[in-house]
């Protein structure tokens, strides 16, 4: 009698758990915070960082600073009435921010014991990023100036009487004039440090960037003996077939400044100094024009003024490195399969030992002792929370638990991975997510997703915009193949995309949706529909013109921010380097811009597609969704066009994107419905 009331109880528990349970929804997904520049105390006891969450009353995010400690014993959001961004840590009861005045983000210094804040900035327009000197005696920060301006209070006030001048015009005499979604209306980013006498002294004169206007990281520092600045600038003629970024260094007594990586005409990013300031690490690429190179850590003597390459002969491409404060150790996490996984290099021996593999791991923090690293963690179950590595055991333990409330009744399963014979006859991986309350005795229909870069992958992580567990929540079952081209398998692996645009990847795409079908009993072969963004987009452009090679066919499509015709592209997008390196060289020297073309396949489309386009697009331009939408419509294709005139490349603010994640599951519904 008691081992069955034991039993039922056992039942009842189970089933109210499945009973609670439920599967991703927008409402949830756009209630999670976001997590983001984590930075630990000196002594390795506190954390701080930012906490971005949705507004959807506002249709904005709202932006705090939140303090934990390395064990996660308590959580304290620090109460400023304003969004604050990049915090960082400057003495144990001390932290900086950059917090929204009415003219701009101003950097403040805030007590943290005490309470007492005070601001550092009044600047016209805000400030941009900023860093300390290790005596927290100085301060820098990047603003966008005009590049002629005598001063900093010159080109403020020129800015003023243009925008009070009420003129739309631009005129233009070179290339790079745009990026992603803004205009650079003649201005370049400069780095400006305060002096004692409270001006700021331009760091970074000249008609540059500083950071460069992409591919950089963090790319200026001061040396911890104040002797040196480092900062990052690409100095060629037209930027716009540029990855030559270079770390300069610049001795802050005389001004003199020499180019460290002059050498190589790839691009050089990320200045890092050694904690005696003897040296300067940075990362590096090979070959010049090639975004997407392997990324590798180099070392640059002071003194000798010769440079090393660390991980020359390691497989994989460097996400982000700290180095020990005994100088011994290099940490670094790195692109592998579908995580970013935790490495150590021995700088005495040079041998490279991997400390843990499935983490999706950003933000290393390492302490003060060096016996371990926190950092944010996600996985396709939960989104960035802080995580410690012990160096000890190489056992990692969570530390925050920040929206654990918010998913706690929500289903997702784990992402699986498969594996199959792709192009060239070579190994190709897949992930695999199952939908919540999941039957393998039933039938389900297969959400086919091709991701973007080309040198993207898909990963175990918590996407905000391509979230896995929320392409599961209606019941389906969806497949992201990471297929030639992907990062995470080699940079061999990574380069074959390069010229093949529609070959290679393409074929991964036929070989593993068969495969999956196959294997998979529990797919539904009659209902299957694909979407992909930026190449992704391209790509499911391309299959329109060759939906007969799959086996099994697709009942619609959604294409977001994707290519349609290569030629224009080329003249219309602002990044020339990627185009001609993608497709070796211009409209005018390469065929491979009208081989790798969807548009000349528009007499084969016949599929049902949904295309997302926004305004702000100048990485691929809204013209290229247009024309595809005529073309579509011409050839009288059920066709739909989403138009966001006040989004970008991606779709971000919320109650777009709740029109985005509704169009798109509609539009799904639909056809498979038919």
């Amino acid at each position: 009698m008691k081992k069955n009331l034991i039993c039922f109880f056992i039942v009842v528990f189970i089933m109210s758990i499945n009973l609670n349970s439920k599967p991703m929804s927008f409402d949830t997904l756009f209630k999670v915070s976001r997590l983001s520049s984590l930075s630990l105390s000196p002594d390795g006891r506190m954390i701080v960082f930012a906490v971005k969450t949705p507004d959807m009353k506002k249709n904005n995010f709202k932006n705090e600073i939140y303090l934990t400690n390395i064990y996660g014993s308590f959580l304290k959001k620090i109460e400023l009435n304003s969004d604050a961004i990049i915090p960082k840590f400057l003495k144990n009861d001390c932290i900086s921010f950059l917090k929204k005045e009415k003219n701009g983000y101003q950097l403040f210094r805030y007590n943290i014991k005490k309470k007492i804040m005070m601001k550092l900035t009044d600047i016209q327009g805000g400030v941009g990023d900023y860093i300390w000197s290790k005596d927290l005696k100085t301060f820098a920060f990047q603003k966008d100036v005009f590049p002629d301006a005598k001063s900093l209070d010159e080109s403020i006030n020129r800015e003023i009487k243009i925008e009070k001048s009420g003129l739309k015009v631009k005129i233009l005499t070179s290339l790079m004039y745009r990026v992603w979604n803004y205009w650079k209306d003649g201005k370049r980013s400069h780095i400006f440090i305060k002096c004692k006498d409270g001006s700021y002294k331009d760091l970074t004169p000249g008609n540059y960037d500083t950071p460069p206007v992409d591919l950089g990281g963090n790319d200026f520092t001061f040396s911890p003996d104040m002797k040196y600045f480092a900062y990052v600038k690409n100095t060629d003629k037209m930027v716009a077939i540029s990855t030559n970024n270079d770390v300069f260094l610049k001795d802050l007594k005389t001004g003199k400044e020499i180019c460290i990586t002059k050498e190589n005409k790839a691009n050089d990013f990320n200045p890092v100094f050694s904690k005696d300031s003897k040296y300067v690490y940075y990362f590096s690429m090979d070959r010049p024009g090639f975004e997407a190179d392997k990324v590798n850590i180099k070392r640059f003597n002071i003194k000798s003024g010769k440079t090393e390459n660390l991980t020359e002969n390691f497989k994989y491409s460097i996400r982000q490195f700290v180095i020990s404060n005994n100088s011994r150790y290099i940490y670094f996490n790195v692109y592998e399969s579908i995580y970013h996984p935790i490495y150590r290099l021995d700088l005495r021996t040079r041998k490279i030992k991997k400390l843990y593999h499935k983490v999706f791991s950003s933000n290393l923090n390492l302490s003060p002792y060096n016996n371990f690293i926190v950092f944010f963690n996600q996985s396709v179950k939960y989104p960035n929370e802080i995580f410690k590595l012990n160096l000890k055991n190489n056992k990692i333990y969570q530390i925050s638990r920040f929206n654990n409330k918010i998913l706690k009744d929500v289903e997702i399963n784990d992402v699986e991975t498969f594996k199959f014979i792709g192009a060239k006859n070579e190994e190709v991986e897949g992930i695999l997510l199952k939908p919540a309350n999941f039957d393998e005795n039933k039938k389900y229909p297969m959400v086919f997703l091709v991701h973007g870069g080309p040198q993207g992958a898909w990963g175990d992580d918590f996407h905000f915009r391509w979230n896995l567990a929320m392409f599961s929540s209606p019941g389906y079952v969806v497949v992201a193949i990471n297929f030639h081209g992907s990062r995470g398998y080699g940079q061999k692996f990574t380069d074959s995309v390069s010229g093949d645009w529609g070959g290679a990847p393409f074929i991964d795409l036929v070989k593993g949706q068969e495969y999956v079908v196959n294997n998979y009993k529990f797919i539904n072969k009659n209902k299957i529909v694909a979407a992909g963004a930026s190449y992704g987009g391209f790509m499911i452009n391309w299959m329109a013109g060759h939906w007969d090679s799959f086996k099994y066919p697709f009942k619609c499509f959604v294409s977001h921010d994707g290519i349609f015709d290569s030629r224009s592209m080329y003249y219309q997008t602002e990044e020339l380097w990627f185009e001609e390196w993608e497709h070796k060289g211009t409209p005018w020297t390469s065929d491979l811009f009208e081989k790798w073309n969807p548009a000349r396949f528009v007499e084969k489309f016949k599929i049902p597609m949904l295309i997302v386009h926004g305004e702000q697009d100048y990485r691929v331009p809204p013209a290229q969704g247009m024309m595809l939408f005529t073309a579509l419509q011409r050839r009288g294709i059920e066709s739909k066009l989403l138009y966001f005139p006040d989004e970008y490349h991606f779709v971000v603010k919320p109650k777009n994107a709740k029109v985005w994640w509704t169009e798109v599951f509609n539009w799904f519904k639909k056809h498979m419905e038919k």
